[in-house]
């Protein structure tokens, strides 16, 4: 049975969420210039688009079998799965009742911190470089120019005062729980992982640039990637329902704040969000189908 029929609540409230954002966006832009450029897109970006988040896909499976210790079948099997937006929690939920009757809660939560290691580094560089040349609002650019070395610092200040962080109980397991996430791994168990993840988040990224090119909008690298991070700094993974709705808003002003019409902004987050939410679906049709035949 497709997917429309088995959850066609779901399906309404995905549509309805991204459709009212939309409309309330259109709301704070001209509907003339909205429409110009919607008439005006290059549709074989399109293929582009589908072809990143695909990329996307096939490289988180990697750091997700290594973190949970899985036979390449199966995790792409479950990978794939937390990608769904038919799904009244999120990849983060369907990956805690998967993993936690096992007992391995931790590794859920390991999961998520190893995608922002892969992401924050290169988003401090952008920063940097952006703050440099004025070339990003420096409200934009500067949270991430401090945010990432004083997360950084308080680890290694942690983990070399580790006995006098002993008093205070709290802060002592947050601190054996990152001890915990390095120790799972070796040294080049987490170079692949980092590769996987940084393959992941280059797919998202590529698709995003995909879905600025359908409409003609010149961005640069820098200001693309800040963009990105700020406007989609929670994966979908960890969204209810793919983020619908909420993606397009933060990604539209992001887009908006780094340099793109507000009306052209609307249409490539729009995209990039259809692409999350119809991507999965298409994977997930192709999977049954080869699986029942």
């Amino acid at each position: 049975m497709p997917f429309y029929k088995k959850k066609p609540f779901l399906v309404i409230c995905i549509t309805l969420l991204v459709v009212i954002s939309a409309i309330a966006l259109i709301v704070t832009t001209s509907f003339h210039d909205v429409a110009i450029h919607l008439l005006s897109a290059d549709a074989i970006w399109v293929l582009l688009i589908v072809a990143a988040q695909s990329f996307a896909y096939w490289a988180y499976v990697i750091p997700y079998k290594m973190v949970f210790k899985m036979s390449f079948k199966e995790a792409k099997l479950h990978a794939f799965e937390g990608f769904q937006p038919l799904k009244a929690g999120s990849g983060f939920v369907y990956d805690m009742g998967l993993h936690k009757p096992l007992g391995a809660q931790a590794r859920v939560y390991y999961l998520g911190i190893w995608e922002y290691a892969a992401l924050a580094p290169a988003v401090l560089i952008a920063a940097i470089y952006a703050y440099i040349n004025s070339s990003v609002p420096v409200p934009l650019s500067l949270p991430w120019i401090i945010g990432v070395p004083v997360g950084a610092a308080l680890f290694v200040i942690g983990v070399s005062n580790r006995t006098r962080i002993a008093k205070f109980p709290r802060a002592h397991k947050l601190l054996d729980f990152m001890m915990g996430m390095l120790k799972d791994q070796d040294w080049q168990q987490m170079v692949l992982l980092i590769i996987g993840m940084a393959g992941y988040w280059t797919g998202e990224i590529f698709a995003l640039w995909a879905s600025l090119q359908l409409f003609d909008i010149k961005l640069s690298w820098v200001a693309l990637l800040i963009a990105y991070a700020t406007g989609y700094s929670l994966s979908r993974r960890s969204l209810p329902l793919g983020g619908a709705g909420i993606v397009l808003v933060s990604l539209s002003f992001s887009l908006h704040w780094v340099g793109a019409a507000m009306s052209v902004a609307l249409l490539a987050a729009l995209a990039y969000q259809v692409s999350n939410l119809v991507t999965p679906f298409i994977y997930h049709r192709a999977s049954t189908t080869f699986t029942n035949s």
